[in-house]
């Protein structure tokens, strides 16, 4: 640890200087991902329950959290406080995987409305591994949502060796107690953040297109330059990095 910590605040906002100087392209894609969401919401005007649109509910609930979790990473992000937001998109991950099981699968949809089982129950298979095979049977979710994304950033869910040794500054062999820019870390939540929020696109796409009235491809038309540029964007990155996904534990060697 150092000797002395300067004020948090302050250095919160040096980070969050450094960002900004050094990531316009990526904060003006965040700020257009978040901006997919509230078209939709401007487009849905109000929802009411009624005693079969418990799907379109569920729908509804689980884009709003992940906005707001969404939101609160990039915050997180922006401050320099990495593993708290790959901690956070991890909930993005559970509710895309919530809204696409529960359509097909009762017991998840129980669960989440009237909490008539638990999430975890083997027997019911309401684990998300589990919801990730059914969801995935055509698009290799399993592998590619629950292996790959899920996982990652469950590991900094919990305290671990990458959770822990992303606080430690590799270098002078330091205990990171402030916030500190670090390029790979922030690009790391940023793909993240990215894949997650195309996802739970889905959900708004599905939940608006049960709607009547065109709002569905209304919304398309409006957010298709966004999508693109995020898909391009994405694209990008992992060409950077060898076509692979980000390899933050290259910050603990």
């Amino acid at each position: 640890m150092p000797d002395k910590i300067p004020n948090l605040v302050e250095l919160e906002s040096k980070v969050k200087r450094t960002t900004v100087r050094k990531h316009q392209k990526e904060i003006s894609l965040m700020a257009e991902l978040l901006n997919v969401y509230t078209n939709g919401f401007n487009l849905i005007h109000s929802f009411q329950r009624t005693g079969d649109n418990d799907v379109q509910f569920v729908w509804l609930l689980m884009i709003v959290r992940s906005l707001h979790s969404m939101r609160s990473a990039i915050l997180l992000m922006l401050s320099g406080y990495y593993g708290p937001a790959l901690a956070l998109l991890r909930t993005v991950t559970e509710d895309w995987l919530i809204g696409r099981d529960c359509e097909h699968y009762q017991p998840t949809l129980d669960t989440i409305l009237y909490e008539k089982h638990r999430f975890g129950d083997k027997k019911l298979k309401l684990r998300y591994i589990d919801m990730a095979q059914r969801v995935g049977l055509k698009d290799n979710v399993k592998d590619i949502v629950y292996k790959s994304d899920y996982r990652f950033q469950s590991k900094f869910t919990h305290a671990g060796r990458l959770s822990l040794a992303i606080m430690k500054n590799q270098k002078t062999n330091e205990l990171i107690v402030a916030p500190a820019y670090d390029k790979l870390l922030f690009y790391a939540c940023c793909e993240l953040l990215m894949r997650n929020g195309l996802r739970v696109n889905e959900l708004m796409y599905a939940l608006l297109n049960s709607f009547s009235g065109g709002s569905v491809e209304t919304w398309h038309t409006m957010v298709e330059p966004a999508v693109a540029g995020i898909v391009d964007w994405l694209k990008t990155l992992q060409q950077q990095y060898g076509g692979k996904d980000i390899d933050v534990g290259e910050v603990i060697k």
